[in-house]
């Protein structure tokens, strides 16, 4: 049975699609900046030799379920980009045990990957090593998904195996039939014609390249090996994207994972003083305690400590470890397993199962790379803690919550980490860079670690009374004295330094938050090799200042009450669509718009109007097309239909009227337009792009009809409820703000946003300008008759106002000194006269109309026809009683 996909993985995945839609129109580089997450890069960067080849990747955290998008992503681009039931796949990965890993997944009918794979394509799936790509046959291309596995290394050319997959094979030659051999863009033999070999076969047949784990393959090399395959779309999947060279669609946050229970989180810290007797002992007594509470929770979970020991050149090496374990701890020795190079006690051992005696594992570096055990809850570091490769890989290991379940206890929601430090606060900072290094961004990663003392500077995340603010200190070691001189007059009273005894350095103790200029005088003060672990401290506590500051954090409640209808003496929420109980659309009365569909005989082209754009598909070649689903000869008309009612969908139509609307469709194509079956046959993916777009048109109209009788013209009861059950309350845990990004900008720091910092602003345009959302927020936030705001977010989890096509998310929701509620969507002066944003403006006005005074909505805009900038629109809207 398939996995039900997460929130954000659905995010993620209609954004690729959309995405992939869009290329189809007007090119990758325009398609990725109309789609690619706000507040992310929106330049879109072409890959090194195939700058025409749609190149993006989607940023998805440690814990987050990449692989299992998988058969997903091949789904959207098989439909939205390649015309393909079908497609041919090359799944790349970095090293050959995560290859080994990926194959027994995808090969396993047990494996969730492959019950994704099944579900998605029918059963129709075969996969390969790429090693044994001569096993595939023609009759495998076009009626199966076929899914090749293989390592960037082993198609490099120095490579042997490499070698063989550019080389001529006799087994391929099924495949290179007719006038398939004369096509140009395959490499040619000596004959002159195509070369039956690997390479070819993929460029052939338009291949999909997923690249998982990118951040390992974005070398100049792997770009040669990708133009040498010469796929159609290239997608990569990682945690840590190269942002210098990758093109980021989607970036899913850490948080976005805790709201979907797919990792603990926070991760307790308990640091131990030049101790690692104390630190293990430690660890092993949290362990324990959590194996009691675990016992309440209704799945099976054994909790399993990880510990790192020393090298063979440390003190506390694997064996000084066990011993310790055994004989001190009172561990049994078949509780514990050494995981090395040398000792593989966990190889092929079920961690899961309820007779698995393992409580302990013992490693020195990273486990194998793939290794996924979510029991995993404590990680013991007893070297002195340092943000390697290594501590990242195990931090990360003890992240993943079990079964995708929060916990009924609070205790089994959180990770553990007991480390050995020489100095207190070192190691917190230590784990917060690891974190970002997996993933997290700057202020997830400050968020995620909570140190386990009663005077350490945490993040306090529960609602409650309003709090005064308690700023943290941060202290630095300096080689000299800072030159503080210079600095902005306020951060003299922030920034003191204190000199040695022996009067060589000291230490800059900073409370507050400090100017750009003062952190460059702080880190001028410490060896060069010094300055970028300076200048990260400084920035977790510049993070920690501002979360002190937050409203959110403080105990502050914002609640936003929602626009509701009443039915029967019951308040009900207005939601997107909302139409009246003797509302009805007849499809059939509206027979889809097919006049741009057409077919040029003399270019062999499809011609077809998409979205308000001229598109041309091209004819796919007849031997080509000998090995596609829809092309043999006895297909019929009934073939035809069955297969678009298989692919438009429309849930709120009964199937036999769809299948009728479909079938007059098709009709009127033969007997009107003249298109044979077999044109139709071969523009069956074009057809069904052009059919779901004009269902879509005519749905949309129907309802924004039947959307505005109801709320405009019917007389409903409509009324904004701040009642418990029907206002949106934002959570006053950071945790849960689901932003993308996080605004980041030295010369401007937000006063009073409720959270730490907006999430998914961006300071400027590509183009270096300021953006205009910015500067909406910029006004909102210097006004003195607000509180406090908070920039609102495109999520499901966020305040949202119906209209008759989707939900609308406002940008900002603004909490004035007065009481009042000012919702404010900011919109380009392009965009506030067209027709959705003219309805999104009526249901907010009607929003605040129905709220007694309560609610103010504004739909702002650069400069209104008064000619009044931000600031002097809300301000006119504050004072309009």
């Amino acid at each position: 049975m398939a996995l039900a996909l997460k929130l954000y993985q659905r995010r993620a995945l209609d954004s690729l699609e959309r995405f992939f839609d869009a290329t189809r129109l007007a090119g990758p580089a325009d398609a990725f900046a109309a789609t690619v997450d706000k507040g992310l890069l929106d330049q879109y960067k072409p890959m090194p030799g195939l700058p025409g080849v749609p190149y993006v990747c989607l940023r998805i955290p440690t814990g987050g379920g990449k692989t299992v998008m998988g058969a997903h992503i091949i789904q959207a681009a098989g439909r939205a980009l390649l015309d393909r039931e079908f497609p041919l796949v090359m799944w790349m990965v970095p090293t050959t045990q995560i290859k080994t890993q990926t194959l027994e997944a995808f090969r396993d009918p047990r494996h969730p990957y492959r019950q994704e794979l099944d579900d998605a394509f029918d059963g129709q799936v075969a996969v390969f090593d790429v090693a044994d790509f001569a096993q595939i046959r023609p009759a495998d291309i076009g009626t199966k998904v076929c899914i090749v596995i293989a390592t960037v290394a082993a198609l490099r050319v120095e490579n042997q195996d490499g070698r063989k997959v550019y080389e001529y094979h006799e087994d391929l030659e099924p495949h290179f039939a007719g006038s398939t051999r004369q096509l140009d863009y395959l490499e040619k033999g000596a004959d002159g014609k195509a070369l039956a070999s690997f390479a070819n076969l993929l460029k052939l047949h338009g291949s999909l390249v997923i690249m998982d784990e990118a951040h390992n393959a974005t070398t100049p090399l792997s770009y040669t090996v990708y133009e040498r395959l010469g796929p159609r779309v290239v997608v990569e999947l990682t945690a840590t994207p190269d942002v210098a060279s990758s093109n980021v669609l989607v970036s899913v946050s850490a948080f976005e994972l805790k709201a979907e229970n797919m990792i603990k989180f926070p991760v307790v810290l308990k640091e131990h003083k030049d101790d690692w007797h104390s630190a293990v002992g430690s660890a092993v007594a949290r362990r324990k305690s959590l194996a009691k509470i675990a016992l309440d929770e209704p799945e099976y979970i054994r909790p399993i400590l990880l510990i790192q020991a020393e090298s063979s050149r440390g003190v506390a090496t694997v064996e000084e470890v066990k011993r310790h374990l055994m004989e001190t701890d009172g561990v049994k020795a078949e509780a514990i397993a050494i995981a090395t190079g040398d000792q593989r006690e966990i190889d092929g051992v079920d961690l899961f199962a309820k007779d698995c005696p393992i409580e302990v594992i013992i490693t020195k570096q990273a486990l194998k790379e793939g290794w996924d055990c979510s029991f995993a809850y404590v990680f013991c570091s007893v070297a002195q803690v340092k943000s390697d490769k290594d501590i990242q890989q195990l931090l990360g290991r003890v992240l993943r919550m079990p079964y995708a379940v929060r916990r009924r206890q609070e205790a089994m929601n959180k990770a553990y980490a007991h480390v050995v430090t020489d100095d207190f606060g070192k190691a917190a900072g230590e784990l917060t860079q690891s974190l970002i290094n997996i993933g997290f961004n700057p202020m997830e990663a400050a968020a995620a670690i909570r140190k386990d003392m009663p005077d350490a500077p945490v993040l306090p995340l529960q609602g409650g009374e309003l709090k005064p603010v308690v700023l943290p200190t941060t202290r630095i070691p300096v080689h000299k004295a800072p030159k503080l001189d210079d600095i902005p007059e306020r951060d003299k009273q922030r920034v003191v330094f204190t000199a040695n005894a022996e009067g060589k350095g000291g230490t800059v103790e900073i409370t507050d938050d400090i100017d750009a200029s003062t952190v460059e005088a702080i880190v001028a003060a410490v060896p060069a090799r010094e300055r970028d672990e300076v200048t990260a401290q400084v920035e977790r506590h510049q993070v920690l200042t501002a979360a002190a500051k937050a409203p959110s954090e403080r105990g502050a409640v914002l609640r936003v009450p929602r626009l509701c209808m009443m039915e029967q003496a019951e308040l009900e929420l207005v939601d997107r669509g909302a139409v009246s109980a003797s509302f009805s659309w007849d499809l059939l009365a509206s027979p889809p718009n097919l006049a741009s569909f057409r077919f040029n005989d003399d270019s062999m082209t499809f011609e077809v109007d998409l979205d308000g754009q001229k598109m041309g598909y091209h004819q796919v070649k007849d031997d080509v097309a000998t090995y596609l689903p829809g092309f043999a000869q006895d297909r019929t008309e009934a073939d035809l239909i069955g297969w678009l009612d298989h692919e438009v969908h429309e849930p709120s139509v009964k199937q036999p009227v769809l299948r009728e609307w479909l079938r007059r469709a098709v009709r009127s194509l033969l007997d009107d337009r003249g298109f044979s079956l077999a044109q139709l046959l071969k523009g069956q993916f074009i057809l069904r792009r052009k059919l779901a777009e004009q269902l879509q048109l005519t749905k949309e109209q129907a309802y924004r009809e039947g959307f505005q009788q109801a709320l405009f013209q019917d007389g409903l009861e409509l009324v904004t409820s701040d009642g418990s059950d029907h206002a949106f309350t934002y959570p006053a845990d950071m945790a849960l703000y689901p932003a993308h990004s996080y605004f980041r900008a030295d010369t401007m720091r937000f006063r009073k946003h409720y959270y730490p910092v907006p999430g998914d602003l961006a300071w400027k345009t590509p183009s270096g300008k300021l953006a205009e959302e910015f500067l909406c927020a910029q006004a909102i936030d210097l006004l003195d008759e607000v509180d406090f705001w908070v920039r609102n977010l495109v999520h499901a989890s966020q305040f949202w106002l119906p209209t008759s096509r989707q939900r609308t998310y406002p940008d900002f929701v603004v909490r004035l000194k007065d009481g009042r509620l000012l919702v404010v969507e900011y919109k380009g002066g392009d965009r506030f006269t067209a027709e959705q944003e003219q309805e999104k403006r009526m249901v907010g006005e009607l929003w605040a109309n129905r709220s007694n005074g309560k609610g103010l909505y504004l739909m702002a805009r650069k400069v209104d026809d008064q000619g009044r900038g931000v600031r002097d629109q809300l301000l006119a809207v504050i004072a309009d009683d």
